[in-house]
């Protein structure tokens, strides 16, 4: 069985958002400035920011934040899944009986 609070450690590792003494030393943060998943997260921002101001909404609209969240959720979802896929593979690889 896969400890889950490794997974959530090695996933907000790789989002970069744990104080550094909490994080995996060995996961990346895919965030830091300047990567790719930086540069994909301030382009969401910036085209919130113009959606926003064509809809003349002031602060958040929440449909936008819904699918944000949504897209999010999804996308942790998949992650957990890969990272649980990728422990069975390294186990069938090794031999290693569960």
């Amino acid at each position: 069985m896969i400890n889950s609070e490794i997974i959530d450690d090695v996933y907000y590792s790789l989002q970069g958002v744990l104080a550094p003494e909490a994080r995996i030393p060995w996961v990346k943060d895919l965030f830091l400035p300047g990567s790719p998943c930086d540069r994909a997260y301030s382009h969401m921002l910036d085209a919130y920011e113009r959606l926003r101001n064509r809809l003349g909404v002031p602060d958040e609209d929440g449909d936008v934040e819904v699918i944000i969240n949504s897209l999010l959720e999804i996308q942790q979802i998949l992650g957990y899944e890969m990272f649980r896929c990728g422990l069975e593979y390294a186990r069938r690889e090794a031999g290693v009986q569960m």
